[in-house]
């Protein structure tokens, strides 16, 4: 029971704790010893982005849509590779991807978040719907349920 008041304080003062990678925090609840507790605590567009992969994949690195040829965690097409690379040449940066990098997640999240930042994308829902139905996906109908889905990965519905 005290350790699971110990997880309660944990998680409220997280809670109100922003942008911050680790919280260390001592604790000392009546009997318990003094602990260091190390959380990691997520920023939002880390969950979003989890939210999206698990919608896009089932968080899926080796996920593949052969109709689509859509690949990886965040089921990158051909065209995206493309288009952030342009986005990249634009902004006169030297590096490029390859189709390859659609398999790896760390590449993938990378894309995206060329993307969501070159097109000024902020709000989650904006940018679920958006990287489901191009720059202008959060105009489209067609992608509401794609938010929808998104939603309720993140706990919002």
């Amino acid at each position: 029971m005290k350790n699971l008041i110990a997880v309660i304080l944990l998680f409220v003062l997280v809670s109100f704790t922003q942008r911050t990678r680790r919280v260390e925090q001592i604790i000392e609840i009546e009997q318990i010893p003094i602990e260091l507790i190390k959380i990691e605590v997520e920023e939002p567009e880390d969950l979003l982005v989890r939210a999206i992969i698990r919608v896009e994949s089932s968080d899926n690195d080796s996920a593949y849509c052969a109709v689509e040829d859509a690949v990886g965690c965040l089921q990158i097409r051909r065209v995206m590779v493309r288009e952030v690379n342009r986005i990249l040449k634009k902004q006169k940066k030297s590096k490029r991807y390859k189709l390859k990098d659609r398999w790896n997640r760390k590449e993938s999240i990378e894309m995206f978040n060329i993307y969501i930042e070159y097109y000024k994308l902020k709000t989650p829902e904006d940018i679920a719907r958006s990287w489901n139905g191009g720059p202008r996906g959060k105009l489209k109908k067609a992608t509401i349920s794609y938010w929808n889905k998104v939603k309720t990965e993140l706990g919002i519905c």
